[in-house]
């Protein structure tokens, strides 16, 4: 089941103000799924079909059809209109339906665990968009204290660091339909960084990537937007753990960035394992351009890896993507970087 006992709820009484007439409603299912409204639901009035038309689409996946159906033959209606935002705009919609079962198993059909939803949802919050003051996006990076944010180094390599920006919240409808965006913070300072190596550019590769080049930069932003109100409460940040992740092979990847700029988005697939060192950590290809500086997260949404794509520049033919283990990153920091942090 894909959507909550609430929204639901919800959706019941927005469809049924939206269409309270079989006729109506029978026009927004038939164009919605190409079928008629009789095949689908048994007789009854228009908020039992329509009760029963919620029930049929969450068992059998179509939720997401039903919805944008609804808003594409009644755009205009203020509290679909409302639903659908809320719906459309969270990165949990972004998941493909057969990744989520893969997280969930078939028999779940997109119904993540309430805890699970929470997770991701303020993960959500922690991960912003790394920008120029003017011209496209750069890549992602993520919140790891108050005022203190995650990227790889060449996201930021060869920039004017005042001319940087991060973006969160930034929140676009299908149909591009610009929903909110966002709020942005100036870069103010790098507070400590490690190069990429040289032997992630070459194929084949002449040796592992050393421990002093880890492909990161911790940029301190203007403000605390870690500390900033959202939803009625904190944004809040993603600390760097100590555990060691064994990234043991065919084991879930989440990867929450913005590829290319995009809207925020979840790719999911496996990973294919760790090399000896721990500075560099595969996965199956399931990012593009913009996704670098990118949290990762294992199944259970444990912050796992900083994506970064094998380089900047990794040959497709290698046919899988990487990351740097978050553990090495940390494990690298001096402790006066770990005291600005708060991580002591």
């Amino acid at each position: 089941m894909e959507l909550d006992g609430a929204e639901k709820d919800e959706l019941l009484r927005v469809l049924s103000s939206a269409f309270p007439s079989l006729e109506e409603l029978r026009r927004m299912v038939e164009s919605a799924r190409r079928e008629g409204l009789d095949s689908l639901v048994s007789s009854g009035s228009a908020r039992e079909r329509i009760f029963e038309l919620i029930l049929r689409a969450e068992s059998e996946g179509w939720t997401r059809e039903l919805v944008a159906g609804a808003y594409e033959a009644h755009p205009r209606h203020r509290r679909l209109s409302r639903f659908v935002q809320a719906y459309l705009a969270s990165v949990e919609r972004s998941i493909p339906r057969v990744s989520l079962e893969r997280l969930f198993g078939p028999g779940r059909m997109g119904g993540a665990p309430e805890a699970w939803r929470r997770r991701l949802a303020a993960i959500e919050k922690r991960v912003c968009r790394v920008e120029p003051q003017v011209g496209a996006a750069l890549g992602t990076g993520f919140l790891v204290s108050p005022n203190v944010v995650l990227t790889n180094f060449h996201v930021i390599e060869n920039k004017l660091l005042e001319s940087l920006r991060v973006r969160f919240d930034h929140k676009v409808l299908p149909g591009r339909t610009l929903l909110q965006p966002g709020t942005t913070y100036r870069v103010t300072k790098c507070l400590a960084y490690s190069r990429y190596s040289p032997a992630d550019l070459m194929h084949p590769r002449p040796r592992e990537a050393r421990t002093d080049e880890l492909d990161y930069a911790f940029l301190q932003v203007e403000g605390a937007p870690g500390d900033a109100q959202t939803d009625g409460e904190s944004r809040g940040w993603l600390e760097l753990p100590r555990t060691r992740e064994p990234f043991l092979p065919g084991s879930l990847v989440l990867i929450v960035q913005h590829p290319e700029g995009r809207p925020m988005s979840v790719a999911v697939d496996e990973f294919l394992g760790v090399n000896p060192s721990r500075t560099r950590v595969a996965y199956r290809p399931c990012t593009g351009p913009g996704s670098s500086g990118a949290p990762c997260f294992t199944r259970d949404l444990r912050l796992a890896a900083l994506h970064h794509s094998g380089g900047p520049r990794m040959p497709s033919s290698l046919g899988h993507n990487e990351g740097i283990p978050i553990d090495t990153i940390r494990d690298s920091l001096p402790l006066d970087m770990l005291d600005v942090l708060g991580w002591r």
